[in-house]
């Protein structure tokens, strides 16, 4: 036994000190490379979403292109997630690639492909004057002015329900995001993503304002040189986004198709996403990042560590790989490898598999594609959602496990989908099964118009459901306003005697205007019948896009 136990510290010491070499191996290459310039991204929201498609409106969709990869800030996160299927321009037609639905307003962006135009270099060469060093007498030639830019979203909205028998709450979220680069021409740039949530009614008394304000992102950016970028606060590196935040420093190099980084700071609370000072983690990446005419490959390799009140709490190793360079075929993967475990006070360090994911996307032909996915990622815990009883459920029961999905465009107006979902367990006495299939009807009242059927049957270890839906979407006046009209009827049987059988009849109906000033506004109603009561739900956004002038 006291051989055992020195073996385990002997090999804990050994691997603390590799992991500590590997981290300082990667701070000491990044400073033989010069810098990773400042990233622009173009945001939107997504607007409306079915079985099949996921659809963002930007302001404009500039250097967007079909088979790019689209941003969704989710989970307190920037996760890659949508593929670009069609553009116009303002909006875009999306699928996911990770198979997950997502909620109307999810604030989604991407990076822009910016190369100066002829007239910009022109204006920077006549800005660009010629000096004398007088120790030499050579002219050298003075740095070109950087230009500041900024992007920036306000919007406000109003979430609440009203019934019998339920109870009766209010919620207002107010957000605001900005970025902007170059400050005063310099090399200093900022971002930030803040949201403040006040609660009226019952629910109001139990939380705090931890729960209701929320610093998602919080940081100033520094442009060491023309390739490495220093970053203080809080931010989510789109390299090791899984991981979350870091409150601290990080530091990325660029050299040629390669990014160096390392991070050193804490993570955010686990309960509240506040500040914690007790939750140190450290770590560092390299990644491999080639964008073609095809589309792009990305991998990310790292390894870290996270400790609570100065121990230990986990060391593990982290890949990503992305990939849509293939034509008509996309590849995303990702796992963790734990390389520390403290159970019960006994600690080991053998390595072991905590997190899988995979999915494959393929189009064989010009109107039929399919997607197959193996997901055993952990639990995630969501800070925010909007999602109902019904929603939570089906997110719960149909994430883990096998999935399959087809679509079919039979015609520029018709197309139908299917996906299956499987999932067992060994501590479950049933598996989980899940069938979606959609018909989608493009134009059927005109331009602009989209009508979907969607039906989805489940079967799991304590209930069986049905939920139909129906979905209109329009749109008028050159997009600028959008309606939505949507009927479910939902039928669930639980197999306890304590949860009684479930049957809603639901209606919905949407409205969004746009204006040629960046402004937008959404109201949402959704009423739900049951047999012994009812309830309505509301939801109301105003939206302010401001950014300079191109």
């Amino acid at each position: 036994m006291i051989t055992t136990h020195v073996t385990h510290a002997i090999r804990e010491v050994v691997v603390r000190k590799v992991f500590k070499l590997l981290c300082y191996l990667f701070i000491v290459i990044l400073s033989f490379f010069e810098s990773k310039a400042q990233t622009t991204y173009n945001e939107g929201v997504v607007t409306y979403f079915n079985s099949e498609n996921i659809y963002v409106r930007f302001d404009h969709a500039q250097s967007l292109r079909v088979n790019d990869t689209l941003e969704i800030f989710t989970q307190n996160q920037w996760v890659k997630e949508l593929l670009v299927k069609a553009i116009s321009s303002k909006s875009c037609v999306t699928q996911s690639i990770l198979g997950n639905t997502i909620a109307l307003n999810t604030p989604v962006r991407y990076a822009l492909k910016v190369s100066p135009k002829p007239a910009e270099l022109k204006t920077e060469k006549s800005q660009t004057s010629v000096q004398v060093d007088s120790s030499t007498s050579k002219p050298v030639p003075a740095v070109a002015v950087r230009k500041q830019t900024f992007d920036g979203r306000f919007y406000v909205s109003s979430y609440g329900n009203i019934g019998s028998g339920e109870s009766n709450f209010n919620q207002v979220r107010t957000t605001l995001s900005f970025d902007i680069n170059n400050i005063e021409g310099g090399k200093f740039s900022f971002q930030n993503y803040i949201t403040y949530r006040p609660r009226f009614g019952p629910s109001a008394s139990s939380g705090t304002f931890a729960d209701d304000f929320k610093v998602y992102a919080l940081a100033l950016n520094y442009e060491l040189n023309a390739k490495t970028n220093l970053t203080l606060g809080r931010k989510i590196s789109n390299y090791i986004s899984n991981m979350g935040a870091v409150d601290g420093l990080q530091i990325e190099h660029k050299y040629k198709k390669m990014v160096f980084g390392g991070f050193a700071g804490f993570a955010p609370d686990f309960f509240d996403y506040s500040f914690n000072p007790s939750l140190l983690q450290y770590g560092a990446f390299v990644a491999h990042d080639y964008q073609g005419d095809n589309g792009q490959v990305q991998t990310s390799f790292a390894i870290a560590e996270q400790r609570n009140a100065s121990k230990v709490d986990r060391r593990f190793l982290y890949l990503q790989h992305n990939n849509t360079i293939v034509k008509n075929m996309s590849l995303f993967y990702s796992l963790e490898l734990d390389l520390y475990q403290n159970v019960n006070n006994v600690q080991t360090n053998d390595v072991q598999l905590t997190s899988t994911y995979v999915s494959l996307r393929y189009r064989p032909f010009k109107r039929f594609n399919f997607t197959a996915s193996y997901d055993n990622r952990r639990n995630v815990i969501y800070y925010e959602t909007y999602r109902t009883f019904i929603d939570q459920l089906i997110n719960q029961e149909t994430r883990q496990g096998y999935r399959l999905q087809f679509n079919h465009n039979m015609s520029n107006y018709l197309s139908w989908n299917f996906s299956g979902f499987y999932r067992f367990e060994s501590s479950r006495p049933e598996p989980t099964k899940n069938y979606v299939i959609g018909l989608n009807m493009a134009q059927l009242l005109g331009n602009r118009s989209n009508l979907n059927f969607n039906y989805n049957m489940m079967n799991t270890y304590y209930f069986d459901g049905n939920i139909l839906t129906a979905r209109l979407n329009q749109d008028i006046l050159k997009s600028k306003i959008s309606l939505e009209f949507e009927y479910r009827k939902v039928d669930y049987t639980f197999f306890s005697d304590f949860q009684p059988s479930l049957q809603q009849n639901i209606f919905g109906f949407s409205t969004s205007y746009y204006t040629q000033k960046r402004t937008s506004i959404m109201l949402s109603y959704e009423g739900t019948f049951e047999p012994d009561k009812k309830y309505h739900r509301y939801f109301v956004t105003f939206s302010q896009r401001f950014r300079n002038k191109k």
